[in-house]
């Protein structure tokens, strides 16, 4: 609540949540417009409509838990569409101008899939997205997840994301990200 208080989506702003569990920034970001506009009735009924069928989105990787947003985001009137599927992927090149991002991307070193080896026995795999819209390769999620939200807002948009410490001080692709951001971004 207190990150959306600050980024304050505005009517007709569409907003998404990249990582959204179970939805519950953009309820909160849904919550916080439908209370500024008296439950949308301040506002026209195109208008009304958008905020119920397309300002609210997301994507959500693990099947259990993209359910559960389906749930939430019907609970709460939300029509907006929730992709299940990995956001760090090519996929999520698809997803563009935003003008509002609320996150808490997964935390966790190091992206990995599971694959079988010669011998029929199952290994994690480090798994390094390559991005053409990303600055630099990593492995560290937090760090992909930092480039793909500065891909997907508009030039006048705004993010609120939950990071951790590392993130701020990494080297390597932490360092070249961090000062891209602080070239390009207002950042705090």
């Amino acid at each position: 609540d207190v990150m959306t208080k600050l980024v304050d989506p505005q009517p007709g702003e569409r907003c998404n949540a990249p990582a959204c569990g179970t939805f519950g920034f953009m309820i909160a970001a849904h919550r916080h417009v439908k209370e500024a506009t008296d439950d949308f009735f301040d506002l026209s009924q195109d208008m009304a409509d958008f905020e119920r069928n397309e300002a609210f989105t997301g994507c959500e990787l693990v099947h259990d838990t993209h359910r559960l947003a389906l749930m939430n985001a019907m609970l709460h009137d939300i029509e907006g569409q929730i992709l299940l599927g990995d956001t760090l992927s090519p996929a999520g090149q698809s997803m563009r101008n935003f003008d509002v991002v609320l996150t808490n991307p997964p935390f966790g070193k190091k992206s990995s899939i599971s694959v079988t080896n010669e011998d029929g026995e199952e290994e994690e795999e480090e798994l390094v997205y390559n991005r053409q819209d990303f600055w630099t390769t990593s492995s560290n999620k937090q760090l992909n997840f930092i480039q793909h939200i500065n891909t997907i807002l508009k030039a006048t948009g705004r993010a609120a994301v939950v990071v951790p410490d590392n993130v701020l001080f990494e080297g390597g692709a932490g360092e070249i990200i961090r000062q891209k951001l602080l070239h390009t971004c207002d950042l705090h």
